[in-house]
């Protein structure tokens, strides 16, 4: 079986690509196996049998999650992976050469930072279903985003120069990248799996692709960002 681990920030894409990967007969994809405050697999475990359990052994935890996918039957099995999660499985990462790694990155820290936002405020984090939630407004200020797009764009800088020193098989995608006609053709390659019409994610976008539409006010952002030379940032993302 081919082990794979998607690394990324939050709201950059990787549970889309979680859920387009779980719509393939063939494939397995868990989610935040190794979230600080719960087990997330099909389903979530905050017990706290399992969190220390994990937590006393996470490279273990790893390891009996590909045996388990693998006596499943899948072709390719993998899990979300987000930075801050557990030092010692990222480790692991870096010394099992064989072990697959799919990057996932947002060139639109905007987009990025008010998603991540909104989902604070609401505690909906993927949703299936339109709702009116998907069209309520961000509040927000420059400030406040200009703290969390500089924290991930750093992130995602050293993360890059981490990964370029992998001898791992790794592939990167933008988040735009994952809509594009062919994708899901390129990933299933990577995973060494046959392409199968069934891929499809179910997941619905919850906001406006017109990024400065997702703010109650977005004059002072539209201001911010334009003065330093973002404004790209403010129009349609996909």
């Amino acid at each position: 079986m081919k082990r794979f681990v998607i690394l990324g920030l939050p709201r950059s894409g990787t549970t889309y690509l979680m859920s387009l990967l779980n719509a393939h007969p063939d494939v397995i994809c868990a989610g935040e196996h190794f979230n600080p405050y719960a087990v997330i697999d099909d389903k979530e475990d905050d017990s706290h049998a399992a969190v220390l359990g994990r937590d006393k052994d996470p490279v273990g935890h790893m390891h009996r999650f590909f045996e388990n996918a693998a006596a499943r039957g899948a072709f390719s099995g993998g899990f979300k992976f987000m930075i801050g999660h557990n030092l010692k499985v990222l480790q692991e990462l870096a010394a099992d050469p064989e072990l697959s790694i799919i990057y996932v990155w947002r060139e639109n820290r905007l987009a990025q930072v008010s998603s991540l936002i909104k989902a604070f405020q609401s505690k909906k984090w993927a949703q299936t279903k339109a709702d009116a939630h998907i069209q309520r407004k961000i509040v927000a200020t420059p400030r406040q985003i200009s703290h969390r797009w500089h924290e991930y764009a750093t992130f995602d800088h050293l993360i890059a120069l981490w990964l370029a020193g992998l001898p791992n098989p790794k592939v990167t995608y933008e988040y735009c990248d994952l809509f594009k006609p062919g994708f899901e053709e390129l990933i299933c390659g990577f995973l060494e799996v046959k392409h199968h019409r069934r891929m499809k994610s179910a997941l619905v976008k919850q906001g406006s692709n017109a990024i400065e539409d997702r703010f109650e006010d977005p004059r002072p952002i539209r201001y911010y960002f334009n003065q330093i030379g973002l404004g790209s940032w403010l129009e349609t993302e996909i």
